[in-house]
């Protein structure tokens, strides 16, 4: 219906209107890392993705916890390749300053793929 009403090329217009606003706010709320709130944020992520409790985060904690964020399509050589970027100390794992350092980034580029994947499955990309 919209389509009927506004036309493609001005309801395509509206779409990526409505992403790229989507995409800010994200990107935003990632920022607010350094804040209070998201460093709390940040401390419970860690406790949930640090199955066995041993203080770091090793390759399989990493995917699981990725995944159950929804970001399904990071493959093992993807979900490796971010934990040899936050293994700061090259020890194999990520401990909690590690995390810290990377979350930010890693977030930030998966939530807006995913806010798109989501949106092309709701039928707002077509």
């Amino acid at each position: 219906m919209a389509k009927t009403i506004l036309g493609e090329d001005e309801l395509n217009k509206v779409r990526a209107k409505a992403i790229s606003l989507h995409s800010d706010v994200i990107k935003s709320f990632v920022e607010t890392a350094d804040s209070s709130f998201g460093q709390r944020a940040l401390v419970d992520m860690f406790k949930v993705a640090d199955k066995n409790g041993d203080g770091k985060l090793d390759n399989d904690e990493v995917r699981e916890a990725l995944h159950s964020l929804g970001f399904s399509w990071l493959k093992e050589k993807q979900v490796a390749g971010i934990l040899r970027r936050a293994d700061q100390d090259k020890n194999g794992v990520i401990d909690y300053q590690e995390f810290v350092s990377e979350a930010p980034k890693t977030l930030k580029t998966n939530l807006v793929k995913l806010a798109k994947k989501n949106g092309g499955e709701l039928g707002f990309l077509v």
